[in-house]
């Protein structure tokens, strides 16, 4: 059956299709025997620093941080505040040796991560807690007071 709408051509690339279409091209010419594929494959694409997903939301009372982190358990992962920045960092390890077999698609990223975000002026930094469980990471920070301009009478 035919389909009754018709897309555009390219309607349905993604903005970052320029670069992916190249670091594809990269890929495969580090294939090619003749320029030296293991010299080329094993230091630049064997481990990828990645970056999880996260997303903020404001509610009434606090700001919830949500960070993807797929395969990862709790002893994993590293957080911390300092001046004012909250910072997430950990490690995705490979789940296996390549002794025996060859990979020959790897879409699944490893290596170390760290995401930082300046915090709004109005979080009370002692008081952030945070969840972990099912590879899905919530940072609650409870909002406070927030600093109020004053007038100050000159003398």
């Amino acid at each position: 059956m035919r389909a009754l709408t018709t897309k555009r051509w390219g309607a349905d690339v993604s903005p970052w299709h320029e670069l992916e279409t190249m670091n594809d091209g990269l890929r495969r010419w580090t294939d090619y025997p003749a320029f030296g594929a293991s010299l080329f494959k094993a230091p630049l694409f064997s481990e990828v620093d990645w970056f999880p997903a996260v997303e903020l939301v404001e509610e009434d009372g606090e700001f919830v941080l949500t960070a993807e982190l797929p395969g990862l358990s709790k002893d994993d992962v590293h957080l911390s505040v300092d001046d004012n920045v909250l910072t997430l960092k950990g490690e995705k390890k490979t789940e296996r040796e390549e002794a025996h077999g060859r990979t020959h698609v790897r879409e699944r990223a490893y290596g170390t991560f760290e995401r930082s975000f300046t915090l709004p002026r109005n979080v009370e930094a002692e008081k952030i807690r945070a969840d972990f469980h099912d590879g899905i990471m919530e940072i609650h920070m409870p909002k406070g007071e927030e600093a109020k301009s004053r007038h100050i009478e000159i003398k």
